[in-house]
C-alpha cells in the first residue's frame, strides 16, 4: 500500500544516509524500520484498543451507579490506574532498551 508521509528533515537525512550505506532507498529503509517495530506497535495498539473498550464499559456502568457505589470501587480504580501507568512505563522502557545503548556511561576512554 502506498502512503504519503511528512517527515522531519533530520529523519529524512538519516534514512537517506542509511539507505546509501545499505544500497537501498528511503522507502525500503522505512519499511525495514516499521517491520522491526511491528510487534511492539501491534501490542501497543491492541492494549489501547482494549483499554478504550473497557473505558467505555466503565463509563456506562459509572453513569448508572450511585455515589456510594462509586466510592466503594475507588480503591480498585486507583489500583487499575497505577497498574496502567506501570504497563506504559514498561512499554517505554522496552522501546528505550531497543535503541542502541552507548558502550559506557562513565566517560572513560580506552
Amino acid at each position: 500500500m502506498r502512503v504519503t508521509v511528512t517527515l522531519d528533515p533530520i529523519d529524512v537525512d538519516l534514512l537517506d544516509r542509511l539507505a546509501k550505506l545499505e544500497g537501498a532507498n528511503r522507502s525500503a529503509e522505512l519499511r525495514t524500520l516499521l517491520r522491526a517495530l511491528r510487534p511492539q506497535l501491534k501490542q501497543t495498539v491492541e492494549a489501547f484498543e482494549h483499554a478504550d473498550k473497557m473505558r467505555g464499559q466503565l463509563d456506562r456502568a459509572a453513569a448508572e451507579a450511585t455515589l456510594t457505589e462509586l466510592a466503594a470501587i475507588q480503591p480498585e480504580v486507583d489500583d487499575i490506574s497505577r497498574r496502567f501507568l506501570g504497563a506504559m512505563a514498561k512499554l517505554e522502557g522496552a522501546g528505550a532498551a531497543a535503541e542502541e545503548a552507548p558502550g559506557s556511561n562513565t566517560g572513560a576512554t580506552e
